[in-house]
């Protein structure tokens, strides 16, 4: 496979005299790889297998003998994690949030049978089940600790995310970036950093998760 941001040019690579097959994606422990190295496709293949997740467990989590915070908790332990699964190396724009905001809200929906025929609103969802929104939170802090953990390996990772490529960017509009797109959301929660402050404060580990518990609201 050969990752590029335009077409994909012919590789041709062989081993003994064989001739070794070009894709366009492949699964790396678990997670897709796709040749435009983007993560919406993965992303799709998550919601896609958390609900295939959440109707194997139909009988649990639509029984209404069981509370709903039972059900949840349910939820939370065998399908929101199959849908996590990789969160903290994808790039969150505008329409992946609106996807797993919506599917959020389709756990939740299944869960109380409300069907999107009777025109209730999400807030009504959310009221009824006395819960609120979390997912994309929680995306965000493991893609946090992940962040602060691959600064203080000092490794590879490292120089993957802080290093700088040589050349001119190519013509087109500008993709959005891991760290940029982290380095927004903060600022949305009024923890606005420069990049290299993030880079300085994830060295010191105790630093860094005040910083995470006061952006979520609960630290001192």
């Amino acid at each position: 496979m050969v990752v590029s941001k335009t077409e994909s040019p012919t590789c041709i690579l062989k081993v003994k005299d064989q001739r070794i097959k070009q894709v366009s994606s492949f699964n790396y422990l678990g997670s897709l790889i796709t040749e435009d190295a983007r993560c919406i496709k993965e992303i799709k293949r998550r919601i896609a297998l958390a609900k295939s997740a959440f109707s194997k467990l139909d009988k649990i989590l639509k029984n209404n003998a069981l509370s709903i915070e039972t059900r949840i908790r349910v939820l939370n332990c065998y399908v929101v994690p199959v849908l996590m699964y990789g969160s903290e190396a994808w790039s969150i724009t505008t329409d992946i949030k609106r996807r797993l905001e919506s599917c959020e809200m389709w756990f939740f929906r299944r869960m109380m049978k409300i069907p999107w025929t009777d025109k209730v609103s999400n807030d009504d969802v959310l009221s009824r089940a006395n819960v609120n929104r979390k997912l994309l939170r929680e995306i965000r802090v493991k893609q946090l600790k992940f962040l602060g953990h691959i600064l203080r390996k000092d490794g590879f990772e490292n120089l993957v995310l802080t290093g700088r490529i040589e050349g001119t960017r190519s013509r087109g509009r500008k993709r959005v970036m891991w760290l940029s797109n982290l380095k927004d959301w903060l600022k949305e929660r009024g923890a606005e950093h420069k990049a290299t402050e993030l880079l300085e404060m994830a060295y010191n580990r105790e630093l860094w998760h005040d910083m995470i518990a006061n952006v979520l609201g609960y630290g001192t």
